[in-house]
């Protein structure tokens, strides 16, 4: 039972807000999203609304940390260009985590991120199958592959892999090799998502991969990935699957990290992202507690 207690739960609000720099607008239209995502997001779809609206939020809820979102082009990548001197100011003027969702990149996109002040990048994985049919992108492993390496060799420090498992039309795919392909990276974190239904999307319908199909991937990122915290991420669906979900998990020891639990019981809630590393996490807290004793 004591391994239990070293589970670490998360709560990304108020704190840690997302924020859509394409307002609703998205290149690709992934077939289990379609852009309607985007909508429960902040907006700011220029340099100086993201600039006020952090200003804003800083001062209103004293954020720590922020989320840069989005639809991403056709190439794959979240058009993050415009805003790097604005998250410059707002790193320099605000002294915030920024973290930016990400997905294909070369060394010089890599290096823009670090160079403006990135802190994390949310990197999400398909495999080439799910990259053609469902995200409409053609590339294949290599491609998938070097993007990573750019990421790791010239972004930022912290670079934070995504798996959304189900994402093949509901179905276990390519996973198991997405996890291998991180073998070489050595992640400090393995986030895993869950397929979930969006409404008036083409995946509406689609249930979720099973309990014991989820329980598989963990146990084989573990085996490949001993030294990456294993977490469940805040896309899931709520309710009793997440429950059977978070149960299966948690008694076997194989949750390191969870957003939002709805069973699992936490050491403590952290009040933001799940992909901060330690050392961010507990810079963050101690900021956080000499807030309260001013």
């Amino acid at each position: 039972m004591g391994a239990y207690i070293l589970v670490k739960g998360y709560k990304p609000l108020p704190l840690f807000p997302s924020i859509s720099i394409t307002g609703d607008k998205c290149g690709l239209k992934c077939k289990f999203c379609e852009g309607k995502v985007l909508g429960e997001m902040l907006k700011a779809e220029s340099p100086r609304e993201l600039y006020e609206l952090v200003k804003f939020l800083k001062g209103r809820y004293g954020i720590v940390g922020v989320l840069i979102s989005g639809g991403f082009d056709r190439s794959g990548k979240l058009p993050i260009k415009p805003f790097t001197s604005t998250l410059r100011d707002i790193k320099r003027d605000f002294d915030l985590i920024i973290s930016v969702h990400g997905s294909l990149m070369d060394s010089t996109y890599a290096s823009m991120l670090r160079d403006c002040g990135v802190d994390i990048v949310d990197f999400t994985l398909y495999d080439p199958k799910t990259m053609r049919d469902v995200v409409g992108l053609n590339v294949d492993w290599s491609v998938i592959f070097s993007s990573l390496e750019s990421a790791y060799n010239y972004g930022p420090s912290y670079i934070a892999p995504h798996i959304l498992v189900g994402s093949y039309f509901g179905k276990v795919s390519e996973e198991e090799n997405i996890i291998r392909l991180l073998r070489d990276f050595k992640p400090y974190i393995l986030i895993f998502l869950s397929l979930l239904p969006v409404k008036g999307t083409e995946f509406e319908n689609i249930p979720p991969v099973g309990v014991d199909e989820f329980l598989k991937l963990f146990s084989y990122a573990r085996n490949v990935l001993p030294e990456a915290e294993l977490t469940l991420g805040c896309m899931r669906i709520r309710g009793e699957y997440s429950i059977s979900l978070e149960k299966a998990l948690w008694s076997v020891g194989l949750l390191d990290r969870i957003v939002l639990p709805n069973y699992v019981k936490v050491d403590r809630m952290m009040p933001f992202c799940c992909s901060l590393p330690r050392d961010l996490e507990e810079a963050i807290l101690s900021k956080l507690a000499y807030r309260v004793l001013e």
